[in-house]
């Protein structure tokens, strides 16, 4: 089923960095949160998830207007803070190997 951008979740780099604080938009623990995320790293966590994305590089997170990281908009799967969890813990292995 190809993905409907209108009714998909979205998810940016900002939400799982280390170096920013929830009100930079942070939505994961420091503990599980790493440094700088990348578009590319959220994508491949989503392959290793398994649900069906798309990658945007040319926007912008509202709170970080200038810098443009890019967004992912992402199928609903499952509830977006069981899937911002999930892309964390990915990102998180990654990052340990």
């Amino acid at each position: 089923m190809p993905l409907d951008e209108e009714k998909a979740w979205v998810l940016w780099p900002e939400y799982f960095d280390s170096d920013r604080t929830r009100a930079e938009g942070r939505r994961v623990s420091k503990a599980v949160a790493v440094s700088s995320p990348t578009l590319d790293m959220i994508v491949v966590a989503l392959k290793r998830i398994g649900v069906e994305h798309k990658a945007e590089a040319d926007r912008a997170y509202p709170g970080n207007w200038h810098e443009h990281k890019g967004r992912v908009l992402v199928e609903k799967k499952m509830t977006k803070t069981k899937l911002i969890a999930a892309v964390a813990e990915q990102l998180k292995k990654a990052q340990r190997s």
